[in-house]
């Protein structure tokens, strides 16, 4: 059975999950992005929370603290990302959560990046209508590694 998934505004008490969840080793490989320390984070979401031009909501599946999911504009493009509790993917919560969350902020195109690898996520997006961008892909660079990105829009 599909867990009921909702959205709400943010609460400061939902940003300790956020913070675990972001530390989720399997989880940053996935989304292929280095997590943040608790400093890192503090002062990241103090500027997401602070900027009324982000869309920013958290997630809800069956009564508890799922993940977040946001808008926000970056070079004059709107962009949209999520993040999911690695313990409910795979069950429909991305997906509901997105689909829910496209009513919210009806800005199109909108746009979105995933890591090439992440087909969990890509499929995410193309259920809820993205498809690949003309722009095509993008890189990103960490300490580590060179990532690669299929960028979509809506």
């Amino acid at each position: 059975m599909k867990p009921k998934v909702q959205l709400r505004d943010v609460e400061a008490g939902d940003l300790p999950l956020f913070f675990e969840h972001q530390r989720d080793p399997v989880a940053v490989t996935m989304v292929a992005f280095d997590s943040r320390d608790r400093a890192a984070f503090d002062q990241h979401w103090a500027k997401i929370l602070a900027d009324e031009s982000c869309l920013k909501k958290t997630i809800i599946a069956d009564g508890k603290v799922a993940g977040h999911i946001g808008s926000w504009t970056s070079d004059g493009k709107r962009e949209i990302g999520y993040w999911i509790d690695r313990a409910l993917w795979g069950g429909g919560v991305g997906t509901a959560a997105l689909s829910e969350f496209l009513s919210l902020d009806q800005t199109r195109p909108l746009h979105a990046g995933v890591a090439k690898h992440n087909t969990a996520s890509l499929r995410v997006l193309q259920k809820c209508g993205f498809k690949p961008a003309p722009s095509g892909d993008a890189q990103s660079q960490d300490d580590a590694a060179t990532h690669d990105f299929l960028m979509l829009d809506l």
